[in-house]
């Protein structure tokens, strides 16, 4: 692994550090990391390359120099995994509050700077806007960007995300921010969170499950999470994406939900148990969550 030097650049006193894992998806970051520059509240961002084989490196060069805030590579050689990434990105912010991005995210208008703001007068220590997935062409433009859902002033935490699944609806827009269990990675998180809690290397495959695990673990700790209604990030999808990633077949992919989400459960089924009523063992909550996933192959089996 190494590190590209800073360019000089005046000591700011803003509170974050964006961190942004990279892995072979050069032109997914040429769309997105306009979107990354858009707040004063940012002091740094940090790239990390894990191993691309692509011109990930020569783009990211590209646009280090052409930044109006400060921006650190970090490369590691080979391909080290999601987990190290994030890692290898939190070692290097010493700001109050770090945010991760992703290669195929665009961060929508102000959502740094409301989630900071928001996060101050709730007393958070993670909070996340909404994220809606966008199918685009090779070309992108900020144009093709669109947010189809309306105001929703009865949704409520607790139809916004089922722990049955361990899955969420991040496109809501409930009528203020909620309390939520978990959110998705584009969160804006307490730097200080990081020396109690870490990402669990455990977590294998596509590495499924692994952010849910980090919020539990920091909401066993006491650290609140809200979801917010009141900003968008897109996650783009479709050829411009169509590289990189932590991408498997399908087969494997659902090999590793069981695995890893089998895992979770039985780490925090204490936290489980005492706060959202889970019922029996780690072992019958998961024929559940199979028979709910698979229902039709599993039915026979559980009844």
């Amino acid at each position: 692994m190494h590190s590209s030097p800073l360019p000089p650049f005046t000591p700011s006193s803003a509170p974050i550090t964006l961190l942004i894992p990279v892995y072979n998806r050069a032109r997914a970051l040429q769309a997105t990391f306009p979107s990354a520059v858009q707040s004063k509240n940012v002091a740094k961002i940090v790239l990390v390359d894990d191993g691309s084989a692509d011109d990930t490196p020569q783009v990211m060069a590209q646009l280090q120099t052409s930044s109006p805030i400060p921006v650190q590579i970090v490369r590691h050689e080979t391909r080290q995994g999601q987990q190290r990434s994030r890692a290898t990105a939190i070692a290097q912010a010493e700001t109050e509050w770090v945010l991760f991005g992703e290669d195929d995210v665009y961060l929508g208008p102000n959502y740094i700077d409301t989630l900071l703001r928001e996060a101050q007068h709730l007393q958070a220590d993670v909070i996340a806007g909404r994220l809606i997935d966008v199918r685009v062409p090779n070309g992108f433009s900020p144009d093709l960007l669109a947010d189809p859902v309306p105001l929703q002033p009865n949704r409520v935490s607790a139809d916004i995300f089922d722990l049955q699944r361990f899955g969420a609806d991040y496109t809501a827009r409930p009528a203020q921010p909620v309390p939520a269990p978990y959110v998705h990675t584009i969160a804006l998180i307490k730097r200080e969170l990081f020396q109690k809690v870490s990402f669990d290397p455990h977590y294998g495959g596509n590495a499924v499950r692994e952010e849910t695990d980090f919020y539990l673990g920091a909401a066993t700790q006491g650290y609140p999470i809200y979801f917010s209604p009141s900003v968008v990030a897109y996650h783009l999808r479709g050829p411009i994406a169509g590289s990189g990633g932590q991408r498997l077949p399908r087969w494997k992919m659902e090999y590793w939900n069981f695995v890893n989400t089998h895992h979770l459960v039985a780490k925090h089924w204490a936290h489980l148990k005492q706060k959202y009523n889970f019922k029996g063992t780690p072992a019958l909550w998961m024929l559940g969550f199979l028979r709910g996933r698979y229902g039709y192959v599993t039915k026979t089996l559980i009844r």
